[in-house]
């Protein structure tokens, strides 16, 4: 594949704006799925800190289900897409 046809290939994804806009959805949808993660694990490392028998429990499942409803939003939109 030579220069022209990179550069042919690079401006026919710029104008296909429904291409961009999967590409983007998917990548930030990525990072969000990140951030349930790094939101679990602090959680958890703060209920092990604290220890607080009455809210702990609470906070496990409200975190465990955020995590399993992202994932599956991702898991959704790639299927879909």
């Amino acid at each position: 594949m030579n220069t022209p046809d990179i550069l042919q290939s690079l401006l026919l994804l710029a104008t296909n704006q429904d291409i961009l806009f999967k590409i983007g959805l998917v990548l930030i949808l990525i990072v969000y799925v990140l951030f349930a993660l790094i939101l679990a694990r602090q959680i958890f490392l703060l209920n092990s800190t604290v220890n607080q028998i009455s809210f702990s429990p609470i906070f496990n499942i409200l975190v465990f289900v955020h995590l399993v409803a992202a994932t599956g939003l991702l898991l959704f939109v790639l299927f879909l897409l």
